[in-house]
């Protein structure tokens, strides 16, 4: 944890912002965040006692933590580097929640969640460019935690040097961006300096307003404004109200939505309805070439749960008619829908297991 004494930006509210720094570079993440401190890189952070054996739990006690600093007179900003594998949304999330039900409430919260990247991380990791770690064998997590990193960010910084990087894979990727994380600001290490400076007010909502700017749940809101016509990046929104047929479904992702076949898909999210599991809502999220089909804790009969399947897809030359195509080929048939629940329970379902966490 870094702490600056430069409390300046936030003195009106007297208040202690904080900032969420993640990377998988931890020296990367640290440089930034000293920068965001306005300490030297080369001073030593304070180190912040807060174990916790999960990030929910992490949070709590970062919650705690932060609160009393307040309370015992640390106001100004606080920059938090967090671990490479750490679920950032869950841990603002949680944090935030635990921070505003405070009482009395104390003017701590987040100011910003930075992303730290490099214009090679995420083509290697999401457009499928070739990589040591590739050729070495398949990274099954690291994919996903770049995006969630990514979208769920309102600053993402870019250290590739100016000139590391072919200006036409730069541009790519700055697309992509645009698309998954369109609230956000990109940044090189040179602007970042410049950036704490922007604002220094404490919003309270600050994460929640971040979960709802990602740039899959803004397409999938009813009326979503159209993007301009970019051959760098597309999107491509799938909507229908019939449950997938899970054989299907598992045969289209293993074999058909592929580069080849629909264009590439950088990352895909959104909530699917399986036949043989109509309990339950599921949430689908792709990045590069790995799937994660997980529970939510939404019931399908609930009012309030997403009816059907929705599904946004970015990616640079989407086929949209063929991923229509592929992805309608595995709902049910009209003759399947009349058969009923109870013959779809009997349908092949190869996907894993879910297993529903229960909250309290």
């Amino acid at each position: 944890m870094y702490e600056s004494s430069d409390s300046r930006p936030i003195a009106r509210i007297a208040g202690l912002a904080v900032t969420l720094v993640s990377s998988s570079d931890r020296l990367r993440a640290e440089q930034i965040a000293a920068i965001l401190s306005g300490c030297a890189v080369s001073e030593s952070p304070v180190e912040l006692e807060v174990g916790g054996d999960d990030d929910a739990t992490f949070a709590v006690e970062l919650a705690e933590q932060l609160a009393s600093d307040y309370d015992d007179g640390l106001t100004g900003n606080t920059v938090v580097v967090l671990e490479a594998g750490a679920d950032i949304v869950e841990i603002a999330l949680v944090l935030e929640h635990m921070l505003e039900a405070r009482r009395p409430r104390v003017p701590v919260g987040i100011r910003d969640v930075v992303a730290v990247t490099s214009v090679r991380e995420v083509g290697q990791q999401l457009l499928g460019w070739a990589s040591e770690a590739s050729a070495q064998g398949d990274d099954f997590t690291s994919p996903g935690r770049l995006a969630s990193r990514l979208e769920f960010a309102s600053m993402i910084v870019l250290t590739d040097a100016p000139d590391a990087a072919a200006p036409a894979d730069t541009r790519l990727v700055l697309a992509l961006l645009a698309r998954m994380a369109p609230s956000a600001l990109v940044l090189t290490p040179f602007d970042v300096a410049h950036a704490r400076q922007l604002s220094g007010l404490l919003v309270r909502g600050r994460a929640r307003r971040l979960g709802a700017s990602m740039g899959w749940q803004r397409e999938l809101v009813e009326g979503a404004p159209a993007h301009p016509v970019s051959d760098a990046c597309s999107t491509f929104v799938f909507r229908d109200p019939r449950p997938f047929h899970p054989g299907r479904l598992h045969a289209a992702v293993t074999l058909r939505l592929t580069p080849e076949n629909v264009g590439c898909i950088a990352r895909s999210r959104g909530f699917v309805r399986l036949a043989t599991r109509g309990g339950r809502v599921g949430s689908w999220a792709t990045a590069g070439n790995v799937l994660d089909l997980e529970p939510t804790e939404m019931l399908s009969w609930s009012a309030d749960s997403p009816i059907g399947q929705e599904i946004a897809f970015f990616g640079p030359g989407l086929d949209e008619i063929a991923l229509e195509r592929t992805l309608s080929g595995c709902l049910l048939t009209a003759e399947e829908l009349a058969a009923g629940p109870e013959v779809w329970a009997t349908y092949v379902d190869p996907f894993p297991e879910w297993v529903v966490e229960h909250r309290h």
